[in-house]
């Protein structure tokens, strides 16, 4: 017997109404009358989340990858499998598991073929959090939070455009980077871990994170100029980006970040296109199991 299922929505992700998102619901199982929740905040998605994880529900986390993170975060805390459904503008959790599409979301609702997929641990001083594609700092941070400014584009359109806003002002930043076999000071464009390979709507960030099983994929990109940085811009798209001479693309169990900057941006941590928080941080791979429908 399946059990009871819920869809917790995020009403102003991505271009469908909220009178379409319901039709999309609706139509997986016409036999029934689904039970759709539209959150009113993080917050409430979040609360929401923990009361029907709490009564054994099955619940579908419905928008972008900011959201899904939020249920992500409370399946993992209460061991509950879950479900999605792509509703927002990148949606590049969605695209590493093949369910890019709303009709391979809806198929893997309905298999209920749960399945462990990799996720990164984003550990602050005082908190720590999850992210579903990749956490980082530099350049790909300043581009995910401008990105969130801009209404009306959405996919790699979207945040290419962020990343070249962002190229107006365009600084490295000076970081010690720590991880199991070394300690570096160095100067970055970008810094990030990656546990799955997509970013930025279907930026190809990271083509070799899941080499190891056991390891994030790091990549850092040192200080470049205009000209080159929109080259290495382009190259993302394509993956391409992981052979040139500007990028370190290496693999690690855990990597700590501190900032040698004061400059404002250089601290930001961002990851599934949402500000996480502020370095210092450390980052691996998380240890508790999270099961999606695939």
């Amino acid at each position: 017997m399946k059990e009871n299922i819920v869809y917790i929505v995020n009403p102003i992700s991505g271009k469908l109404s909220k009178k379409k998102k319901i039709r999309v619901i609706d139509n997986i199982d016409p036999c029934t009358k689904p039970k759709i929740i539209f959150s009113k905040s993080a917050e409430d998605a979040e609360e929401k989340a923990q009361e029907f994880m709490s009564k054994k529900y099955l619940v579908v986390a419905c928008g972008g990858d900011g959201f899904i993170n939020i249920i992500a975060q409370k399946a993992i805390d209460y061991s509950c499998n879950m479900a999605i459904l792509p509703f927002g503008r990148g949606n590049d959790f969605a695209r590493s598991l093949d369910l890019d599409t709303l009709e391979k979301a809806i198929h893997a609702i309905k298999s209920r073929n749960f399945k462990s997929v990799r996720y990164l641990s984003v550990v602050f001083s005082d908190n720590s959090r999850i992210s579903l594609t990749n956490a980082g700092v530099g350049l790909l941070s300043e581009a995910s939070f401008r990105a969130l400014r801009i209404p009306v584009l959405k996919g790699p359109l979207l945040y290419a455009s962020a990343a070249l806003i962002s190229f107006i002002n365009l600084k490295s930043h000076k970081y010690v980077v720590t991880t199991e076999s070394q300690e570096m000071e160095m100067n970055n464009l970008i810094l990030a871990g990656a546990a799955s390979e997509y970013t930025g709507g279907g930026m190809y960030i990271a083509p070799d994170a899941r080499k190891f099983r056991d390891k994030l994929n790091l990549l850092f990109a040192k200080k470049l100029s205009r000209l080159q940085a929109v080259k290495l811009l382009i190259e993302v798209f394509s993956g391409k980006h992981i052979f040139d001479h500007a990028v370190t693309n290496t693999h690690v169990r855990s990597v700590k970040i501190e900032s040698l900057t004061s400059d404002r941006w250089s601290s930001i941590v961002s990851g599934d296109g949402e500000y996480l928080g502020e370095l210092p941080v450390t980052i691996h791979l998380g240890k508790k199991a999270l099961k999606i429908a695939h």
